[in-house]
């Protein structure tokens, strides 16, 4: 009984940090697909200034999508996916 409280808070832990991951590698995972499509030479490039473009479109990808990266987690938690 202990063993089985113990798998399955260990269970929880390993599947928020899951989505965690997932959410906080989406956004500079699409910015950067996104400037190697349109921007190929100054993505191939990876100067200082590309990382500076980078940085900071993926902070502004972060305050503006965080919100709905969580409801989409949690929709998919609701509905059992993540169980």
């Amino acid at each position: 009984m202990l063993f089985q409280v113990l798998l399955n808070i260990i269970v929880a832990i390993i599947k928020f940090a899951m989505w965690v991951l997932v959410a906080l590698v989406a956004i500079p995972f699409g910015i950067y697909m996104f400037l190697l499509k349109y921007f190929p030479v100054f993505t191939h490039d990876a100067s200082f200034w590309f990382w500076s473009v980078f940085s900071i479109l993926s902070i502004i990808g972060f305050v503006l999508l965080w919100r709905p990266i969580m409801w989409v987690v949690g929709g998919i938690q609701l509905l059992g996916a993540g169980q």
